[in-house]
């Protein structure tokens, strides 16, 4: 091909190799923002979770609490139950 004088074809050849290494690069770069974009929003779902886990585990003892004080108000009142059944009978015992 050089010998018959046409460099041409080399250089469309060039050419062409040079616009597709480009276009590669250009689908790699945007290849590598997009998983740019993922890890950051994987990171941000992560701090979620963890300030999720947090509020879980703070909120926990506080919901831990709140049943132990129902469980014992629960218990009051079927003794104050108890003592007005108590308290009824001896005042209509005591009009007799």
């Amino acid at each position: 091909m050089i010998e018959s004088g046409n460099p041409g074809v080399f250089t469309q050849g060039i050419i062409t190799d040079t616009q597709q290494a480009r276009q590669t690069l250009a689908d790699i770069e945007a290849r590598h923002n997009d998983i740019m974009k993922l890890e950051s929003s994987i990171r941000e779902l992560h701090d979620m979770f963890m300030d999720m886990a947090m509020l879980v585990e703070s909120q926990g003892e506080m919901v831990d609490r709140i049943e132990y004080n129902v469980e014992h108000a629960k218990e009051f009142v079927d003794r104050a139950v108890a003592d007005t059944k108590k308290a009824v009978q001896y005042q209509s015992k005591a009009r007799r």
